[in-house]
């Protein structure tokens, strides 16, 4: 694909080719790194927030030239001898059984939350013919002290003529970056693709609704974002941290949505396209005993309204 180019981190597969290619600077990923639990759900799975390449792999070589599985020990290995922390894997060389890491059930139910759009080459993962032979998943991590690196690794055989793997890539920042402000270009692709985004450019004053003066790049993006697409209509959510009691965090939350509503009025949007809401700490992206996590949890969402 023109542009693309292999992650640093990671050496591609003997003749493989890239075929589709992306990056974010800043986004949140949803990583799976259980079995499936229940119906299209998978209970061990965490959200981490940094940036992120997506890399699909294509080898145009025929299951006699070249098994998936010989793919999945030659990335699992490289992994291992790297010293890189193994969290999740799995091979499978039929369908069966159902649920189980790797399994191709699995691949679509862990990317479910992070799509990569209709009509593009990585949904073949989802889509073996019937001269598939094989899936498989990897999921590492390497600790870094300045913010975790993860690696999800996913693999078919699709087709008696065609293997492909695909790579995610998802380089933790330090704490702070989640308070950049998110440009109006990512604010409608998130929200176009998963009708959310959490904004962490908004600031507050301690125990307050009190909107500081550093939020304006982040208030004027998401006028930006309103003001491109005039018939979009929003929910302001705010979210806090677990400090304090919920009925609280709950005021505090309401408080700080209707701001942030208010300043998007004053910037000239109609009140009647925003609704604003507090839900206090119930809706967690990171754990509350730590201060990164607490910071994470601090957020103000964008939530579009769905059409009747």
């Amino acid at each position: 694909m023109p542009g693309s180019e292999d992650h640093p981190l990671l050496t591609r597969y003997p003749d493989s080719y890239i075929k589709w290619y992306d990056t974010e600077k800043y986004i949140e990923y949803d990583l799976a790194t259980g079995p499936v639990t229940g119906y299209r759900y998978i209970e061990e799975r965490d959200t981490i927030a940094g940036q992120l390449t997506r890399i699909t792999y294509y080898l145009d070589k025929t299951n006699e030239e070249l098994s998936i599985g010989e793919v999945y020990q030659d990335n699992l290995q490289a992994l291992q001898n790297a010293g890189i922390t193994i969290l999740a894997k799995g091979y499978h060389a039929e369908a069966k059984p159902y649920g189980e890491i790797g399994m191709t059930g699995w691949i679509g139910i862990a990317l479910g939350p992070n799509p990569f759009g209709n009509g593009l080459p990585p949904n073949n993962l989802f889509a073996g013919t019937s001269t598939s032979g094989g899936t498989f998943s990897i999921i590492g991590k390497i600790n870094r002290p300045d913010g975790n690196t993860y690696i999800a690794i996913y693999g078919e055989r699709h087709s008696d003529q065609l293997a492909l793997y695909h790579v995610d890539i998802i380089e933790e920042e330090a704490a702070d970056v989640g308070y950049v402000s998110a440009d109006a270009d990512y604010i409608k692709k998130a929200i176009d693709e998963t009708g959310s985004v959490s904004i962490y450019g908004i600031h507050f004053k301690t125990d307050s609704a009190e909107i500081t003066e550093e939020s304006a790049p982040a208030i004027d993006e998401m006028v930006t974002y309103l003001t491109n697409d005039s018939t979009v209509q929003i929910f302001i959510v705010g979210h806090t941290d677990m400090q304090g009691s919920l009925d609280y965090n709950l005021q505090l939350s309401a408080d700080r949505a209707n701001a942030v509503m208010n300043a998007l009025v004053e910037a000239g949007i109609s009140k009647d396209r925003l609704q604003a809401h507090g839900v206090g700490f119930l809706a967690p992206k990171a754990n509350n005993t730590t201060d990164d996590g607490r910071k994470m949890n601090r957020r103000t969402e964008l939530v579009k309204k769905g059409t009747n």
